[in-house]
Parts: C-alpha cells; structure tokens; sequence
C-alpha cells in the first residue's frame, strides 16, 4: 500500500510541471545580471524531488565565462520552483 501510494505521488509530481527546463533557464538568467556565455558547459540544469509530498525544483548554474581551463569565472547558481517559477534559493 505504502509502495502504490508513493508511485503515486512520485507521477503525479512529474504531470504537474508548470516551468519547463528552458523556462527555468531563461528566470535564472533573468535573475544572473549577466548573460551565459555559449560554451555548453556555461548552462547546467538538474531537476531535483524535494520535500513530502514530492515537489519539482530545477537547479539552475549560470556561468557568464570559462577560463583556459574551462572553470566558471563568474557564476551563480539558482533553485527555481517548477510549479510557480519562484526563485526559492541564489
């Protein structure tokens, strides 16, 4: 019963997505001041499950440049409630 009722929520959870990846990407980058730079490294996003009952979140980093080595030199990173779009942590 235990096991049904956490599937449960666990696909209920995934339906109820309001803020796409991209969407996300786009509010952190609102938020940075700065603009990515195009270096695929420069963006990484990671959906993460928090809480009871389980609620969607994207992890947003933003890099605006990489050095030689190809390490952020200027960059912030973003958690971004998928239902609302609210920044919840930078």
């Amino acid at each position: 019963m235990l096991l049904a009722a956490l599937a449960a929520s666990r696909s209920c959870a995934s339906h109820n997505r309001e803020v796409s990846q991209d969407e996300a990407v786009e509010i952190a980058t609102e938020a940075a001041g700065f603009t990515p730079c195009t270096e695929r490294s420069c963006v990484v996003v990671r959906a993460v499950q928090r809480g009871i009952p389980v609620r969607l979140y994207w992890i947003v980093g933003l890099a605006e440049s990489l050095d030689e080595s190809g390490r952020p030199l200027r960059f912030r990173n973003f958690v971004i409630d998928a239902e609302t779009g609210d920044i919840t942590q930078s």
